[in-house]
């Protein structure tokens, strides 16, 4: 008899508290436009920061493509040719500076014409090289549509101690890119008020 009262009382206890928990009515459009928003400012942010690791040009190199590119190079170190490593095969550099900047390489003949040259392959100019690890401090977006980052950037020179400073970002959407966007400038700023 203790057993079936013991059984009762649990089923009661049960449906008692099934009845109190109602679930709420939620049509999910308010939830899930707010979700696709996160998710497209994450997506963003990550593609951004990608591309600011992986960005060797800064303030006025923008302005001469050689420099785009003998700088493109340092990301594709690894990518250097196994039989002579003094090399890096042209198609590597161009798909890299295309995706990254926008700039389509056609003729790469006359790039640092007073190193050895072999057809194909582009010469690695020996150098120590600055690297640059940023964190993004915020993201605009733009009338035009493209957006304006500002990051902290950590400056390490090859023969100095890192420095830490401001950079100034605008990326352009790019569907045809690997990485969604181009780079149209990357500036590191000495004061902040410069921003």
């Amino acid at each position: 008899m203790k057993k079936a009262l013991s059984l009762f009382l649990s089923v009661v206890m049960i449906a008692l508290c099934s009845s109190i928990i109602v679930p709420a009515v939620n049509d999910g459009s308010q939830v899930s436009a707010v979700a696709a928003d996160e998710v497209a400012v994450n997506v963003n942010e990550a593609r951004f920061l990608n591309m600011l690791n992986h960005n060797f040009v800064y303030n006025s190199d923008f302005d001469n493509v050689d420099t785009i590119i003998n700088n493109s190079i340092l990301n594709l170190l690894d990518l250097r040719d196994q039989n002579n490593e003094d090399f890096i095969a042209e198609d590597y550099v161009k798909g890299f500076v295309k995706d990254m900047y926008g700039i389509d390489i056609v003729d790469m003949s006359a790039l640092n014409a007073e190193f050895p040259h072999i057809d194909g392959f582009v010469y690695i100019i020996p150098r120590g090289y600055t690297t640059y690890n940023h964190d993004i401090v915020s993201i605009e977006q733009n009338e035009d549509g493209s957006f304006t980052v500002v990051s902290d950037v950590t400056v390490s020179a090859h023969d100095d101690e890192p420095k830490t400073k401001k950079a100034v970002s605008l990326f352009v959407k790019n569907d045809t890119s690997s990485f969604g966007y181009n780079m149209i400038y990357c500036n590191i700023v000495e004061k902040s008020n410069d921003i």
